[in-house]
């Protein structure tokens, strides 16, 4: 049973590779895997409204991807998209290492990427100063490798939309790799906090006692000064 679903849904894949506006569609109620092997996409686009797994295989050059509400993708394997990623339904990617390089977009494109939660490695990048768009207050956990990667004087930026930042949090022993990378409103790490700094305010209190400590110095002032002035006068 299986290896049919598999046939059937690399069938399907085919035949739609022959229509005007090709594409890889997994229906509603369908099963799919790629059984460990190796497929190019050449940048079609990708529908996944049923289940597919990659099962340790690798899918290359996949063009807009995505995962419809209802839809499960099980990314154990590495997948390389190239263009949007939209992920309305259930993407398991805690075995994955997920390349998003702009190969499928323009130069200098944006490209959206979203519902991505939680990743083994994670690559972003681009050789044309494209931009990856991260939903606002995303937080994407890498526990791998997170690379980010662009070419000297076209660097890859990462923004969100705007509004609240996107964070890539690190887990235990994540390694890191930043070149040519400009973030707008993301980090990786914690965001630098934004909570005010407490300053001392003067109470009445406060203000009482130093009042009365500044007339205890004045006093003593006074009184030497007038101690030192009637020794002068003796004879």
């Amino acid at each position: 049973m299986p290896k049919l679903r598999f046939l059937a849904a690399a069938t399907l894949a085919v035949g739609l590779a022959t229509a005007a506006h090709a594409q890889m569609e997994i229906p509603a109620g369908s099963e799919g895997s790629l059984g460990g092997g190796s497929q190019d996409l050449g940048c079609e686009a990708v529908t996944i409204a049923g289940s597919y797994a990659l099962d340790g295989g690798s899918l290359q050059n996949a063009g807009a991807f995505l995962i419809e509400s209802g839809g499960l993708l099980d990314a154990q394997g590495s997948i390389q998209l190239g263009s949007d990623f939209r992920n309305q339904g259930t993407l398991n990617a805690a075995a994955s290492a997920m390349v998003f390089d702009g190969s499928c977009a323009a130069a200098g494109a944006s490209i959206s990427v979203s519902g991505v939660t939680t990743v083994a490695n994670l690559t972003i990048s681009s050789t044309s100063g494209q931009s990856f768009v991260l939903p606002n207050g995303a937080n994407i956990v890498v526990t791998g490798s997170l690379v980010l990667q662009g070419l000297p004087g076209q660097p890859v930026r990462i923004v969100t939309a705007g509004g609240q930042p996107a964070t890539f949090t690190l887990g235990p022993g994540a390694q890191v790799t930043q070149q040519n990378v400009n973030l707008v409103n993301v980090y990786v790490g914690p965001p630098p906090s934004t909570a005010a700094v407490p300053v001392p305010v003067s109470g009445l209190g406060w203000t009482a006692s130093l009042s009365l400590l500044l007339s205890i110095l004045s006093w003593g002032a006074l009184r030497s000064t007038r101690i030192r002035s009637f020794l002068r006068t003796q004879p």
